[in-house]
């Protein structure tokens, strides 16, 4: 270089002088060859930075004067530094759930003292374990072919309850993907797991295996003999809040088909728990879809928003339901969407709990259980096939 930092000659001339290409010049200097800028030093180490190039010679000098200038050495260095750190912190984030909520000896459950809704729970969560031994559940968000609950929040939902209350554990085998710092109120970080990524498996003694193995031998055998008075008490309950699930999925799926973004809420819920009292989940599949087509058509005429038009749907729906009341209609009912298979949660209860056939067409008055009678009834395999189809009626439009 000159005294004025300009190069004395130009990279053509010398590759034309050498009789070579400049990627080959480039490759052999960077072999036999290390360059340092005396005058600009990595701010990590304080050593000259290596250049392996003019155009990096260039922009080293440039960014100098008002950025950090950091050699490759330091920057792998910190890179591993940090990865370690990220390591470590994620091994300490395991141990202290483990600790924390990790499975242990403790008493088994039992299962008269567990309400109808967690004994549907620990049901449908079992029944699909990880394996043939039973060693933990499959997380919800690794099922395949089938769902959990009808909707993921009500999936969540139920096992929070569960893990809350004690009665299910985080298995040792569980990824860390599960687990995460979550921050208090306070602000300090504190262990945290994601519900629907964990391995659960319920309080016991001994191996996990044999202890979610009795428990769901022990609930089927529960079922079949005179029930707790709770769970009498309950299974009612229990029938309407996965009936309005099965109904909110199957509306999200409908709104989904026609682009409307939708988040129910309050009033939602309170709409199709009203039509639900009145009629079949069939029958109210009928009043969903329609009343979605219904708001698509409104949307396609013109003058509203898209925001708008799925806004009316849950109004369509309510007035749907009424009408239909008034006029004491024998409303249609829709078969099972195979777009929407039946969650685990919803068979077991409706088919295993309850003895329902068919829960599309099935009213509580349906369930063959009697207070002051022992249940000498046996789940049948439900058939959802008797009813007529949304699918159908696109065909005949």
């Amino acid at each position: 270089m000159d005294a004025d930092g300009s190069w004395k000659r130009p990279v053509r001339e010398v590759t034309t002088s050498a009789g070579i290409s400049q990627i080959i010049l480039t490759q052999r200097l960077r072999e036999i060859v290390i360059a340092r800028d005396p005058e600009t030093l990595c701010d990590d180490c304080g050593i000259e930075m290596i250049t392996a190039s003019r155009s990096e010679f260039d922009q080293n000098r440039r960014s100098a004067a008002f950025t950090r200038l950091v050699c490759k050495e330091c920057r792998s260095a910190k890179e591993e530094a940090e990865k370690l750190a990220a390591a470590e912190r994620q091994q300490r984030l395991v141990d202290e759930i483990n600790a924390r909520f990790g499975y242990r000896d403790l008493d088994p459950l039992e299962i008269e003292q567990l309400s109808l809704r967690e004994v549907v729970t620990l049901l449908a969560l079992f029944r699909n374990p990880i394996d043939e031994n039973y060693t933990c559940s499959i997380p919800l968000d690794s099922w395949s072919g089938s769902i959990f609950s009808a909707r993921p929040e009500d999936g969540r939902s139920r096992l929070t309850e569960l893990w809350n209350s004690g009665k299910i554990y985080v298995h040792p085998s569980t990824p860390p993907k599960a687990f995460g710092w979550v921050a208090n109120s306070e602000g300090d970080e504190q262990p945290g797991i994601y519900v629907d990524r964990v391995r659960w498996t319920a309080r016991g003694q001994g191996p996990t295996g044999s202890v979610n193995a009795t428990l769901v031998k022990g609930i089927k055998g529960a079922l079949t003999r005179p029930w707790p008075d709770s769970w009498q008490m309950q299974w009612a309950s229990e029938w309407d809040r996965v009936m309005l699930e099965e109904a909110l999925a199957y509306l999200e799926l409908c709104m989904e088909e026609y682009n409307f973004e939708f988040s129910p809420g309050d009033r939602t819920r309170n709409v199709l728990a009203e039509a639900l009292e009145s009629f079949a989940l069939g029958a109210v599949y009928n009043f969903i879809w329609r009343a979605t087509k219904d708001s698509a058509a409104y949307f396609q005429r013109g003058g509203v928003t898209r925001k708008q038009a799925a806004n009316s749907t849950v109004g369509r729906i309510e007035r749907s339901v009424e009408y239909a009341l008034a006029q004491k209609w024998d409303v249609k009912i829709y078969r099972r969407d195979r777009r929407l298979p039946w969650s685990a949660v919803s068979t077991t209860l409706f088919t295993t709990v309850l003895g329902v056939g068919d829960a599309m067409t099935a009213r509580p008055d349906d369930v063959p259980l009697d207070d002051s009678e022992d249940l000498d009834w046996e789940p049948d395999a439900a058939d959802h096939e008797v009813a007529d189809t949304a699918d159908d009626e696109r065909e005949q439009q």
